[in-house]
């Protein structure tokens, strides 16, 4: 009995110890595995707070409230970017206002150079340079801030440039010029260019044009003088120049090179112009007079000349008179042009028929002067020739070469005006000798 009892209790034991150890191990396993897991229903509930309940009204209150602010805070997006939107639409306008306000001033303001310029460039050339013009191009508005270049046709004595001597042409845009405009009168006050610098003043209004040139210091066998010289011009009611009166005032000179006390007034010259019903000149006459270095000189007439016109198609004859007369000089001018105011001939014979003589004009594929060809009584006697030059770094722009001609008609003798060199050609070979 009492065996049995302890087998039993044995066998007891025995299950009990294997039990508790299994059951340890598993339990200390899963512990093990559960710190390296991710719970977030543990985590919420150890962090989240919990409000306590609130009534069904406050919350429904509280939510309205918030689309209140979000319907607001939209609306006032929407404002903002629309006053943003007005305001850049107006600074845009503003923008383009001004731009076509500038534009408009700039537009204003080569117009009325375009309308005044004309006039004062003819006046000044006929004062200062003496060209006789007969076509003047019109000046013309390029964009909205710039003029076209002035260019006119002259009569000219002495063929002997390359290009297009008879033509001339101003740039009036760009950095190189300066014009000053009294703008409560509407003139221009003063020009400052390559080819022109001077002021201007106005008398009789459309009637009187004063040009103040620029002051120079003369030294001469009289002495050292400071000359200030003063144009007069003067226009008619079709504002053509009628008459230039040229005056120089004379100052002493002290410090070498400024001026001093006033000496007196000279008129040094006195040019009228006559015109036709084509509005070209018909007659024009220049009365020079005498220099004089003192005030008690009597101004006195030393020559003048008298120019009388005539036009036949595109051909101009220009008839001079010398007083006193001389036979030499005294005669008249032929100028062919073609229709393209190309001068085709220069021709000239005087009174006495002593000089007869005709300079034809010959151009290249360019338009330019390729020679200068001179007839005596039909016969050819010499010719001017140009070479240009336009590549790169040439050392002369253009070489001028005379050609002789002897009375078989050949040419013997060559010389460049430029280089200074010379050839001749062998009378009985005929070959020329090499540039020395």
């Amino acid at each position: 009995m009492i065996n049995k009892k302890v087998r039993h209790s044995i066998i007891m034991i025995l299950i009990c110890l294997i039990w508790i150890p299994g059951s340890y191990a598993q339990q200390t396993t899963d512990s093990l595995r559960g710190r390296h897991l991710y719970n977030p229903h543990r985590l919420g509930a150890r962090d989240t707070i919990y409000a306590p309940a609130q009534p069904a009204g406050q919350t429904i209150q509280a939510e309205d409230s918030l689309q209140l602010l979000r319907l607001q805070f939209i609306q006032d997006s929407i404002l903002v970017r629309e006053q943003f939107i007005r305001d850049s639409l107006l600074a845009r306008e503003q923008f383009v206002r001004d731009s076509l306000q500038r534009r408009q001033r700039m537009l204003d303001s080569v117009s009325f150079l375009q309308r005044e310029l004309p006039g004062l460039m003819d006046a000044y050339l006929k004062t200062i340079k003496e060209d006789i013009i007969i076509h003047e191009n019109e000046i013309s508005i390029v964009g909205d801030s710039a003029l076209s270049d002035y260019s006119y046709v002259f009569l000219l004595f002495n063929l002997t440039q390359p290009y297009k001597p008879w033509k001339v042409s101003y740039g009036l845009s760009g950095d190189h010029i300066k014009i000053i405009a009294d703008r409560d009168r509407q003139k221009i006050i003063s020009v400052q260019a390559p080819f022109m610098n001077c002021s201007f003043t106005y008398g009789n209004p459309g009637y009187i044009l004063v040009i103040n040139e620029l002051n120079m210091i003369q030294h001469d066998r009289s002495g050292y003088f400071y000359k200030v010289p003063v144009d007069s011009v003067f226009f008619d009611r079709f504002k053509r120049v009628i008459k230039i009166k040229r005056y120089v005032h004379f100052y002493s000179v002290v410090n070498n090179n400024q001026r001093g006390a006033y000496l007196f007034l000279n008129l040094s010259q006195v040019k009228q112009y006559e015109y036709g019903t084509d509005n070209q000149i018909r007659k024009f006459q220049v009365v020079n007079f005498c220099e004089r270095y003192k005030a008690y000189e009597a101004s006195k007439v030393c020559n003048i000349i008298t120019y009388e016109f005539a036009k036949q198609g595109n051909t101009y004859l220009l008839t001079r008179r010398n007083d006193p007369a001389n036979s030499y000089s005294d005669g008249t001018f032929t100028f062919e042009f073609d229709s393209r105011n190309n001068m085709k001939s220069l021709s000239f014979r005087n009174l006495s028929n002593t000089e007869n003589w005709q300079r034809m004009v010959e151009l290249n594929a360019e338009g330019n002067v390729n020679c200068y060809i001179d007839k005596k009584k039909e016969m050819v006697s010499q010719s001017l020739c140009m070479i240009y030059h336009t590549e790169p770094g040439a050392k002369y722009p253009v070489e001028t070469i005379t050609t002789i001609f002897e009375e078989d008609g050949i040419s013997y003798y060559q010389r460049n005006n430029t280089t200074g060199l010379s050839r001749v050609r062998d009378r009985m070979t005929m070959e020329w000798s090499g540039w020395k």
